[in-house]
């Protein structure tokens, strides 16, 4: 090799970007896969894992096919925003898989004649069918691209039905489908052009929802049913494995009118060996044609021959892309370092150490604003078996949310989830672990940031994504090509900011919980376990050890009493103003504080216990009422230098929906700060709100009146200047 190969390769990258679209035309590698589209017609849809080459094929069959004199290929891959301006149109037909795949399959059946019709008018003018020429022409005027131009035609031709139904029935007669269908194969009759039409990058804006799959099957199905009805015409659809699995999912047709038309991309060690060594010797620019002569050029010691090469797999899911990555990285190790133009298993260890490094940072990044407590919950797996039984990933967690965290944010996610199945679900939610599928025996993987769609149970096993292993210090670090095959772990929608449901769930059910709680003595334990619950996630940030009856064998027993460490924000305020090291909250499931309620908090604070104290009631609202509670609390602070303070249920729900998005926890403190300054602005100067509010209206008033008064002199005294002027 020359000296050039101290920089790095190019060896993986955008295969669309104009350089590695040449590289992929120097160095594609002919597989069986790509050899069976060619040569045979009867395989419409090609399936492949993330990473497995499916653009690659998809442009290369492009390449080859734009070659024949007797073919016509065009590809037809979207944008994101294209699927998702597509999404609005398609649920006119209905938000049910039945009725959305009915309407899909007869939309994409014209789609796919149009673009046949606009091939054929593109090289012959055709007298014999003036409505095949009309179609066509207003097909093409809808937009550029197959997806523009299928939003245009179905809300055109929806628009005057009012139900899903009757927009269904109504499309092939507006249409005219079976006139096209019969216009076409004449006008193709004896011509032996082929039409070749490649459909490509349908995860793009992809929702794995009855809308989104019911448009992807349409669009399989219509592309069987073209295929079968034309022999001039070859559709073939590219799809991602967990778009085909939905479709194969929820398709009741699936096994009779799909299953005989897919192609599954299939990767084997041989193969991954000759695309590797192809694609090292366009990089290195090589004269030798052995695989192994190549790949021995380029490696050293133990990762020699073909043995090496697999060592090297193992630190992929042998994929292509996860090949190609670690491989191009692997060369700028051995590069930067020394300078040295081969790589050894030194370099694909420390490089496959990094990636996994990087990733599993990476995951942590993407979710510790949604998810705060995620790397605690990782940190049981470190050092482990990356395979283990759920119930043992249960007890580990649950140590951990007995021990808690110093980390306010993550404490208050412990409190949020409560139990270890939730924690487990978070995990499983973001991709991190996998499920064993009892049906299939394989690991199923969740990448969209939802809570998944099943519950766990103490039989079920899951496995650490392999991309984490390393990372982790797990005690595998590697896979075999079956158990890398057998792992399901597409990305099911783009990951997005929202809050993950299973946090949402949980504040909302505990919100419920709320109005479910009788008043009176009837539901007092329940009220005082709501409010116990309540204060824990919410005080997170401030508050330790929070007990529900903590002295219950003394004579003075507080309902819930917590640790302020005054660390921070209100919690420091209130340690440093009222010295409260132990804060009181005092539990009543009635409406309206008598006095003998407040004597009763003021009895409970001395010492550690400071000179503040909260009650919780079941009021609508926690400001204080004129002419009672007001002067209460003012004749308390005066006499005893004491600050008893009103709460709420209902202002610890109005807390508690806030806290749904975890980047909102700052304004729990926010709230409570609002809440002290009522207290010493208003309600110690013998104020209430509404009297305050009426203060702040009469001096709006009085400094508007002054206003116009001024304005008014003005104004006279400008007229008095010009009468003078005018004399």
């Amino acid at each position: 090799m020359t000296k050039t190969t101290w920089l790095r390769p190019n060896l993986l990258g955008d295969l669309r970007a104009e350089a590695d679209a040449k590289m992929l035309q120097r160095a594609f590698l002919e597989t069986s896969d790509y050899r069976t589209l060619i040569e045979t017609s009867d395989k419409v849809v090609v399936v492949g894992r993330r990473g497995t080459g499916k653009s690659a094929l998809s442009l290369s069959l492009l390449k080859y096919w734009e070659r024949v004199k007797t073919t016509q290929a065009i590809e037809l891959a979207p944008e994101e925003h294209q699927i998702i301006s597509v999404r609005p149109v398609i649920a006119l037909f209905g938000t049910t898989f039945s009725m959305v795949r009915a309407g899909s399959k007869l939309l994409w059946r014209y789609a796919l004649m149009m673009e046949l019709a606009t091939l054929l008018l593109r090289q012959k003018y055709s007298d014999n069918h003036p409505l095949l020429r009309e179609h066509a022409s207003r097909w093409t005027r809808f937009g550029p691209t197959v997806f523009d131009r299928v939003r245009c035609i179905l809300r055109m031709a929806t628009e005057q039905a009012s139900t899903a139904e009757e927009r269904i029935g109504n499309l092939p007669i507006l249409l005219d489908l079976t006139k096209i269908e019969q216009a076409l194969t004449e006008s193709w009759e004896g011509d032996n052009t082929l039409a070749v039409l490649l459909f490509d990058r349908l995860d793009e804006g992809y929702q794995p929802d009855n809308v989104g799959v019911g448009f992807v099957d349409g669009l399989v199905q219509a592309a069987i049913d073209v295929k079968t009805r034309f022999p001039f015409a070859r559709p073939v659809v590219f799809l991602r494995d967990n778009i085909f699995r939905a479709v194969e999912k929820l398709d009741p047709d699936y096994s009779r009118n799909i299953e005989g038309h897919v192609l599954r991309i299939h990767w084997s060690e041989s193969a991954l060996f000759d695309f590797a060594t192809k694609r090292l010797k366009v990089a290195f620019d090589l004269r030798e044609e052995s695989s192994q002569r190549i790949w021995n050029t380029c490696t050293a010691d133990d990762l020699k021959d073909f043995s090496g090469f697999v060592k090297c797999l193992q630190q992929t899911l042998y994929r292509p892309r996860d090949l190609l990555s670690l491989l191009n990285d692997s060369f700028y190790v051995a590069a930067g370092q020394e300078q040295r133009t081969h790589i050894a298993v030194a370099d694909i260890l420390a490089t496959a150490q990094h990636i996994s490094d990087h990733r599993l940072s990476d995951l942590q990044k993407e979710y510790d604003a949604i998810i705060p407590g995620l790397g605690a919950y990782m940190s049981v797996f470190r050092g482990h078996d990356p395979e283990r039984p759920v119930q043992e990933i249960a007890d580990a967690i649950e140590c951990l949310l007995i021990g808690g965290s110093e980390d306010s944010r993550v404490q208050q996610d412990f409190l949020i989830l409560e139990d270890t199945k939730s924690a487990v679900r978070s995990l499983y939610s973001v991709g991190f672990v996998g499920v064993r599928d009892t049906t299939s025996g394989k690991f199923v993987f969740c990448h969209d940031g939802r809570a998944p769609d099943r519950e766990f149970t103490v039989g079920d096993r899951v496995l650490v994504h392999p991309c984490y292993w390393m990372a982790l210090n797990c005690t595998r670090d590697h896979l075999t090509s079956q158990e890398a095959e057998d792992i399901y772990d597409e990305y099911d929608i783009e990951v997005s900011s929202e809050t993950p449901t299973i946090r949402r769930a949980k504040i909302s059910a505990l919100i419920a919980q709320l109005d479910a709680i009788p008043l009176g003595s009837e539901g007092d334990a329940q009220f005082e376990q709501w409010c116990y619950k309540a204060i824990r996630i919410c005080f997170a940030k401030g508050l330790r050890n929070v007990e529900l009856k903590a002295n219950k064998l003394a004579r003075q027993r507080r309902d819930v009493v917590a640790t302020n460490f005054g660390e921070r924000n209100v919690w420091r305020r209130i340690y440093e103003d009222y010295q409260a090291r132990q804060v009181v909250f005092e539990i009543k499931n009635y409406e309206g504080i008598s006095a003998a309620d407040y004597q009763q908090v003021i009895s409970y604070l001395s010492g550690e216990y400071g000179r503040i104290a909260f009650i919780v009631t079941r009021d609508d609202s926690v400001d204080l009422r004129a002419h009672r509670d007001v002067e209460w609390v003012r004749d308390i602070h005066a006499e005893h230098r004491k600050l008893i303070i009103k709460l709420t249920g209902k202002y610890f729900t109005s807390l508690l929906y806030k806290l749904r998005n975890p980047e909102r926890h700052e304004d729990v403190d926010d709230a409570l700060h609002k809440i002290l300054d009522t207290y010493v602005r208003l309600y110690l100067a013998g104020q209430t709100k509404g009297e305050a509010a009426e203060a702040k209206h009469r001096q709006r008033k009085e400094r508007r009146a002054l206003m116009r008064a001024k304005k008014a002199a003005a104004e006279e005294s400008v007229s008095a200047m010009k009468f003078e002027v005018s004399k």
